[in-house]
C-alpha cells in the first residue's frame, strides 16, 4: 500500500474513531437525561450497541411520528442540506467577489460593500430569520422560504463577515508573492490566475464552516417552520426521542468528517508540500 493510500485509511479510521466517540458521548448525557433509555432495563452499552445494529442494518426503529427514523432523518438531511451548501457557496462566491474583483477595479465600491457585509453579518441567525418574515414578508408556505433560508444561514452569526476576512488574507498573501507580481507587470487578469491558487484555501474555509452552518440550521429552522434536519431534532427533543437524537447527532458528525476527510484528500492531490509532510509522517 501506497503512501497516500495509507494516509486515506489512517483519515477513514479517524473519522469513524471521531464519529464513534460522538455517539458514546451524547449517547451518555442522554442516559442519565430525564426518561432516558435506562427505563428499559437493558445497559448504556447494551444501548449503544444495539443503536448501531440499528445503523448497519439500517433499522433504528419508529420515531415519535411513527415514522422509521432513518427514513425521517434522511427527510430532514434532504431539506436541510441543500440550504446548508447553497449558504455555504453563497458566502464564498460573495466573499470572492468582493474580497477580489471590486478590491481590484472599483476600490471605493469594494471598501464600502466590506463595511455593510461586517456590519449585516453581525445580526444574529434568528433575528435576520425574523425580520425575513415580518419585515419582508417572506410566505412560509411559499417558494421564496428557502431562498430566504439560503440568505440568513449566509450573512447571519458573522459567517459572511468571517469568510470574507479570510478569503482577503489568502488575497492579500498571494498578492505578495513573486509570480504575481510577475503576471501583474505583464498585464495577465489576476482573477484567473489567482483562482487555482485560491481552491485549496476556499476547501479548507468550506470544512471549518461546515459545523457552524449545521449549528445554526438548528435555530434557523425553528425561526421560519422548515421541517430539516433541525427542526426534527428540536421536536425529537421535545418528545424525549433519544434515539431519533442520537441518530442525528451522529449523522452530523459523520458529515463534518466527511467534509474534513475530503479536504485532505484534496491537499494531498494539489499540495506537494502537504504529500511530504505525509511522506516524512509515514515513514
Amino acid at each position: 500500500m501506497n503512501r497516500s493510500a495509507r494516509l486515506a485509511a489512517r483519515r477513514i479510521a479517524g473519522s469513524a474513531g471521531v464519529v464513534l466517540a460522538s455517539s458514546l458521548v451524547f449517547g451518555a448525557m442522554v442516559w442519565w437525561a430525564p426518561g432516558s433509555p435506562r427505563s428499559s432495563g437493558e445497559s448504556f452499552f447494551e444501548w449503544i450497541a444495539a443503536f448501531w445494529r440499528g445503523v448497519v442494518t439500517f433499522d433504528l426503529g419508529p420515531s415519535f411520528r411513527g415514522i422509521a427514523i432513518e427514513e425521517l432523518v434522511l427527510r430532514g438531511a434532504a431539506t436541510s442540506l441543500p440550504i446548508v451548501f447553497a449558504a455555504l457557496v453563497l458566502s464564498l462566491s460573495v466573499s470572492l467577489v468582493v474580497g477580489f474583483v471590486l478590491a481590484e477595479r472599483l476600490r471605493p465600491v469594494g471598501r464600502g460593500l466590506r463595511l455593510m457585509v461586517h456590519a449585516a453579518s453581525l445580526l444574529p441567525v434568528f433575528l435576520l430569520g425574523y425580520l425575513a418574515l415580518v419585515v419582508f414578508a417572506v410566505r412560509p408556505d411559499g417558494p421564496g422560504l428557502a431562498f430566504a433560508a439560503v440568505l440568513v444561514l449566509a450573512l447571519g452569526d458573522g459567517m459572511l463577515s468571517d469568510v470574507l476576512l479570510r478569503v482577503d488574507g489568502e488575497i492579500a498573501t498571494l498578492r505578495e508573492r513573486d509570480f504575481v507580481q510577475s503576471a501583474r507587470l505583464r498585464g495577465v487578469p489576476l482573477f484567473r490566475h489567482l483562482l487555482p491558487h485560491l481552491a485549496l484555501p476556499l476547501a479548507q474555509t468550506a470544512a471549518s464552516k461546515m459545523a457552524f452552518l449545521l449549528g445554526g440550521i438548528v435555530v434557523l429552522e425553528k425561526v421560519l417552520g422548515i421541517q430539516g434536519i433541525g427542526w426534527i431534532g428540536y421536536r425529537a427533543a421535545q418528545e424525549g426521542d433519544f434515539q431519533l437524537l442520537l441518530a442525528i447527532t451522529v449523522s452530523v458528525t459523520a458529515l463534518v468528517a466527511l467534509g474534513h476527510f475530503l479536504l485532505d484528500m484534496l491537499r494531498l492531490l494539489v499540495d506537494p508540500r502537504f504529500r511530504r509532510g505525509v511522506a516524512g509522517e509515514l515513514l
